[in-house]
């Protein structure tokens, strides 16, 4: 080996800065991990919340007939079915009257039956509307969870990725720094060599 590259191996093994490329890896590798993690975590954090009232959700109706004897306990007669009744018990003394059955039994029979009718008509309307909201709730808190579960498992999968990559580039780091000691001892001897006239 010349001196000339004795003296630039020497040099540059003791001046050069063969961390430079292994450093500036590592920091890409911490800033993307940094930005995937900001992508998901609001997924994860969503996740968190929807986790806990699905639970409460989920107790809420353990118990069947306590479920649907407290949603009843918030059920009033709607106008329009009022308004049903109104008309039909009008309808039905209009044709009593004409048919000349005012205050019999068979009249009476009937404008109970048909109140019945709409009252049942109307509560059981308003029950499956609130059994379906009920539902959708249960099922968006479900959704939720689902998203929080996969953020949470592409979170995992990010963190070991960019833990392998980081371990790797520190690898190639120390391994560089050991072939830069190697090369640098080895240019110094060649230099040494080269001075004192010894054959290399």
């Amino acid at each position: 080996m010349s001196f000339a590259s004795n003296i630039g191996g020497l040099f540059g093994g003791l001046f050069g800065d063969t961390d430079k490329p292994y450093d500036a890896a590592m920091k890409e590798y911490e800033e993307w991990a940094k930005k995937a993690a900001a992508t998901q975590n609001p997924y994860l954090e969503a996740g968190n919340r929807g986790l806990g009232n699905y639970e409460d959700w989920l107790q809420s109706q353990k118990d069947p007939t306590a479920f649907i004897n407290n949603i009843m306990n918030d059920y009033n007669e709607s106008p329009y079915a009022n308004y049903l009744q109104q008309q039909s018990l009008r309808a039905g003394q209009n044709a009593a009257s004409a048919a000349g059955l005012m205050g019999s039994t068979p009249l009476f029979q009937q404008l109970q039956q048909n109140s019945n009718q709409i009252a049942s008509g109307d509560m059981n309307q308003w029950l499956q509307n609130v059994l379906g909201i009920n539902t959708q709730y249960g099922q968006g808190q479900h959704n939720l969870v689902q998203g929080g579960q996969q953020a949470a498992n592409a979170l995992t999968n990010l963190y070991q990725n960019t833990g392998n990559n980081m371990a790797e580039q520190q690898y190639n780091k120390n391994a560089a720094k050991q072939n830069n000691f190697w090369n640098t001892l080895g240019s110094g001897i060649g230099l040494g060599a080269n001075l004192f006239g010894i054959p290399a």
